[in-house]
């Protein structure tokens, strides 16, 4: 039997047509980044149930639920799809506590008042629409923007999640 060969690093070759190092083959993943950055962990998480008139483009993605995780200084929203066969990111925006502060405000004031708001910040640029069956939210420069759709059933539910992630992380005023 030949010695096996360990190559710098502590690796060792492998010629895929042959085992010749008479070890066994691991498929390396072809995104090795979750070994070497840290795993997100959200100090709060808030999720939201939308209905069945809920969906994102350009994905063209039916969503199901909405994420809204924060770390204690930034607010960052997720989609969770009931199928991503593509590997869609669920970030859809990233806010920080005054963005979140005046997108649900502006987002409750288009609920209100049935109109059409604008939320533009140093940070973000939001247009929320009010549509037919629901509302158009664009996130993003309008040429090249994420939209999301959602129906007028879950509305009051994704404006209660998002006031509430911003309430978590806000700081506590003093008496």
């Amino acid at each position: 039997m030949r010695p096996s060969r360990v190559a710098p690093g502590g690796w060792r070759p492998y010629d895929l047509r042959t085992n010749r190092t008479g070890t066994h083959a691991q498929v390396m993943p072809l995104n090795p980044s979750p070994r070497i950055i840290a795993e997100f962990k959200p100090k709060f998480e808030i999720k939201v149930d939308l209905d069945e008139r809920a969906y994102l483009f350009p994905a063209g993605k039916s969503v199901s639920q909405l994420l809204f995780l924060s770390d204690g200084r930034t607010i960052f929203v997720e989609a969770v799809y009931p199928f991503n066969q593509s590997h869609t990111p669920p970030r859809l925006i990233a806010l920080d506590l005054e963005d979140a502060r005046e997108f649900g405000r502006r987002l409750i004031e288009a609920v209100h008042c049935a109109r059409t708001q604008l939320v533009v910040t140093s940070g973000i640029r939001i247009a929320i629409n009010v549509v037919a069956n629901g509302y158009h939210l664009q996130f993003g420069d309008m040429n090249n923007a994420t939209e999301l759709f959602l129906g007028t059933n879950c509305i009051w539910r994704v404006c209660q999640g998002l006031l509430r992630i911003a309430d978590l992380i806000a700081p506590v005023e003093s008496n």
